[in-house]
């Protein structure tokens, strides 16, 4: 674990079992302003979960990963007046009663669409094991590799006849296939900001060749004097020499190869490729998702979208602000502002928002406790926020409270195997579906305790 930090434990979790059937308008209207508790699934019945509204709305998903943490106070859940805000300032919403961090003022005109989860809570406060939590729904064990979001979608959503990869990775590694094999592992790409543009963590370094052209993904096209023929007569050639060699060798290693091979040669050849090509893309839509890596991996997401690929995972890193971290939480607000409200915009405009489930998550949080000689704030598992928007899920609202301070979760927790069994209800895939590994282990998609929070939907 990282030396500085927090070793608060999650505080008890309540589990409640009741379904709130029926709500009449004026109700409804009222819990639009205040935020609403927390209402599960019963546990072990799936009927019920399937009468939740929304199962199924979802047929792609758009993962926003927030690598380091952010925090929940400088960001979705500010204290104004609290001794644990610090210099952040909140701003009004398009729903009334609902605050957010002031950096975030395109964001918070479209509050009306995003489902915000307030009583995020986890015991993982290592950001290794806290990413594969938060991408798996698992806890990492020695024993059994799970399968992450996307690989999980692609593989039960995705074609096997698809043109593009069903599960792309933009700016980070996605999480490994696991008990689904290769075939459904991320294809992981990078996307540069654009000349004069910024990262994660400022302005962006000069790159050498990069003529000030926008980002594009490298190595699809065939390499100078190189024929179509002449690859596939090279890639056959490649094929026998791996077969020989998996005569004696485990099955599943030249398997996973020949997916590999498979998949690379079906990207060059598919028209569809020209997705990952944003030179192509007026430079107002540029400058509407923002310069920076983050904009563009958005942007670059909504395009593949489009192409029908079942799931997208943007990373977007710096969030672990040990040091001057309301000085860097605010340029990254900056980023993550304009990219999220253009993302949102496209989906809308395009009529893929009511089928596209955006999820904004990361490791955990930041203590509310600040460091006031690194001015920046630790590792906080205990209370934290995410959020929801599209796919069949119901804006405009909050679900959880944090106490005063923003220390613990006094109302509606979410733990991570409920945020997952939230997400394959709002794309009807089935969380109790089980799997088995090579040793024989049964294992669900999602965590046997994973309840879908239902007023996420109702």
């Amino acid at each position: 674990m990282c030396k500085h930090c927090d070793n608060a434990t999650p505080a008890p979790i309540s589990r409640r079992q009741v379904l709130r059937y029926g709500a009449g308008a004026a109700a409804a209207a009222g819990l639009l302003a205040a935020p609403l508790r927390h209402v599960f699934a019963e546990e072990g019945t799936d009927q019920v979960a399937k009468a939740i509204a929304g199962r199924g709305k979802a047929k792609q998903v758009i993962l926003l990963f927030m690598s380091g943490g952010a925090s929940h106070l400088d960001t979705f859940d500010p204290k104004p007046g609290a001794t644990t805000q610090g210099p952040t300032r909140s701003i009004d919403t398009a729903v009334s009663g609902v605050k957010i961090a002031s950096s975030l003022p395109e964001v918070a005109k479209r509050m009306q669409d995003i489902a915000l989860i307030r009583g995020m809570t986890s015991k993982e406060g290592n950001h290794e094991r806290a990413r594969y939590l938060m991408h798996t729904g698992y806890a990492p064990t020695p024993t059994v590799v799970h399968a992450g979001l996307g690989t999980i979608v692609s593989h039960e959503l995705g074609s096997k006849t698809a043109a593009l990869p069903e599960c792309i990775a933009i700016n980070g590694p996605g999480a490994r296939p696991g008990y689904m094999g290769v075939r459904h592992a991320p294809f992981a790409i990078q996307v540069q900001a654009p000349a004069g543009g910024s990262d994660e963590r400022g302005p962006a370094r000069r790159r050498q060749g990069g003529g000030g052209k926008r980002p594009v993904v490298q190595n699809l096209e065939l390499a100078g004097g190189m024929t179509k023929e002449r690859r596939d007569e090279r890639v056959g050639f490649l094929e026998k020499l791996n077969a020989r060699f998996g005569k004696d060798r485990t099955k599943g290693v030249g398997e996973a190869q020949q997916a590999m091979f498979d998949r690379a040669r079906k990207l060059m050849d598919s028209p569809k490729n020209t997705a990952f090509d944003l030179e192509s893309e007026k430079p107002a839509t540029i400058e509407r998702y923002g310069k920076t890596r983050f904009g563009m991996g958005c942007l670059m997401a909504r395009r593949l979208i489009d192409e029908g690929v079942k799931c997208v995972e943007v990373m977007m890193g710096g969030w672990d602000t040990h040091d001057d971290g309301f000085n860097r939480v605010r340029t990254l607000n900056q980023q993550l502002d304009p990219a999220v409200a253009a993302l949102l915009d496209d989906l809308k405009a395009s009529g893929k928002f009511d089928e596209t489930l955006v999820v904004w998550v990361g490791d955990f949080g930041r203590t509310p406790r600040i460091d006031t000689g690194r001015n920046g704030r630790g590792h906080y598992p205990r209370a934290w926020s995410a959020w929801l928007a599209g796919g069949g899920v119901q804006g405009g609202r909050v679900i959880g409270k944090t106490d005063a301070k923003g220390e613990t979760v006094v109302d509606g927790h979410v733990k991570p195997e409920d945020f997952y069994a939230s997400i394959m209800h709002a794309t009807a895939i089935d969380a109790a579906k089980t799997f088995y590994t090579s040793q024989g282990r049964p294992i669900q998609i999602v965590y046997k305790d994973g309840r879908v929070v239902n007023d996420l939907f109702a």
